[in-house]
């Protein structure tokens, strides 16, 4: 099913719940038919939300009677276009305003790298879309999807960390870890201590490196499958 179908699709109940860009809900004018159950950090590219554009070949913006705007989300365009002749456009929207025909268009970017290569200006930002999961009841199983969904994706920027720790290094170990919360500390068998904690994946091969110079050992890292802050 096509992303713009899905928002009917729930809302008219032939889905219990779909998942699509917030942008597909706002230009069926579903936002009062569908539930938010939850925002998803999930995109082609990058992990922030798309945006729906105005793009020109400068910066000003006019709406005029005499303008002519290619839109690939016509009734949003309209939630800023008051004036200006709006005709919808299937895609290709930063060629068509090279050809000289229209004088804007309204598109989505995520990292507007296609605009700014067309020679193109962002000239207004009317709306950011995540993407979300949507219901038209909310269910207990439905809002538990909708958390071991977004569980999944915020897990992929944390790593678990495991370490063995003699007890006169304890002390300096214990304050270098930047977990989220406490680290888990268990005696050994043998004397010292087994310490683990979920930490930050961007900074780990410096959080090692600071470990292992502080007296850590037998250092271990695993990816996390789901990051449920319950």
């Amino acid at each position: 099913m096509r992303p713009g179908d899905i928002p009917e699709a729930v809302a008219d109940g032939v889905l219990d719940f779909g998942i699509c860009g917030w942008d597909q809900v706002v230009e069926k004018k579903m936002e009062n038919s569908v539930i938010k159950v939850v925002e998803l950090p999930y995109g082609k590219k990058t992990r922030v939300a798309v945006r729906v554009v105005v793009i020109g070949k400068n910066e000003k913006f006019v709406d005029r009677p005499d303008i002519l705007v290619a839109a690939e989300y016509p009734n949003i365009a309209k939630k800023i276009f008051k004036k200006a002749k709006i005709r919808r456009s299937d895609g290709g929207t930063e060629q068509k305003l090279d050809l000289g025909k229209y004088s804007f268009g309204v598109c989505v970017t995520e990292t507007g790298k296609s605009i700014r290569e067309n020679g193109l200006k962002i000239v207004r930002v009317i709306l950011e879309s995540p993407v979300v999961l949507i219901a038209q009841k909310l269910t207990p199983q439905i809002q538990l999807l909708g958390d071991l969904l977004l569980g999944a994706l915020n897990a992929e920027k944390y790593l678990l960390i495991k370490m063995n720790v003699e007890k006169r290094f304890y002390g300096r170990i214990i304050n270098s870890i930047p977990a989220l919360k406490s680290p888990t500390v268990s005696r050994l068998l043998r004397g010292g201590y087994a310490i683990e904690a979920v930490v930050k994946k961007d900074s780990i091969a410096d959080l090692i490196i600071l470990l292992c110079r502080k007296g850590a050992t037998d250092v271990l890292t695993t990816d996390i499958c789901r990051f449920l802050d319950c």
